[in-house]
């Protein structure tokens, strides 16, 4: 099973995509809920009866989803940089761009979880958050609210060199020197 990345995203049938789509929103929904409420001491038992839902319909959809297609893996590396989470939202980006001609709800959760992770990135570097886009609930703002975070982790990048199915990288590619001895 080959990681979930733009290049393998742009593949998808848009029935495919589609479906991925979906399920990739709940995955969202279930990983905006997994931090403390802000506020409370710890989680009560209705917030947690919440999560599990939460959780448990994300793996229903998740395994009828695998059932019905040849499932690329979905990323679970850790989304803590610039190139980390505009690779994430690259692939997010096509998924929802191929399943464009399928009727699609608005992922209101993936869009919350990109925005969330480029937040806790520039709150971790100093920097101003990524452009938000309000209005229309359409797919077409989904992707463009993609594109903004997207812009927003290629400019705290800097120099990049873009390799066909590969996250960026920045800087230059440089064969690896030997590591010194401690003396």
């Amino acid at each position: 099973m080959s990681q979930l990345s733009e290049t393998v995203a742009e593949k998808l049938e848009p029935a495919a995509a589609a479906e991925l789509a979906r399920v990739l929103d709940l995955q969202a929904r279930w990983e905006n809920m997994r931090g403390t409420p802000s506020g409370a001491p710890g989680f009560s038992t209705p917030d947690l009866h919440g999560r599990q839902k939460a959780y448990d319909a994300f793996r229903t959809r998740l395994a009828a989803y695998t059932a019905k297609y040849t499932a690329p893996h979905l990323p679970e590396v850790t989304l803590n940089t610039p190139e980390r989470v505009g690779m994430w939202c690259r692939a997010a980006r096509a998924v929802l761009r191929r399943a464009g001609a399928e009727p699609v709800e608005y992922p209101a959760h993936l869009i919350s979880k990109a925005h969330r992770l480029a937040d806790k990135v520039a709150v971790r570097l100093g920097k101003p958050p990524a452009d938000r886009e309000a209005g229309a609930a359409t797919l077409a703002a989904a992707v463009r609210n993609l594109d903004a975070v997207v812009e927003w982790c290629d400019q705290l990048s800097g120099p990049a060199l873009k390799i066909a199915g590969a996250p960026r990288i920045a800087g230059k590619i440089t064969p690896a020197e030997p590591r010194a001895e401690a003396a």
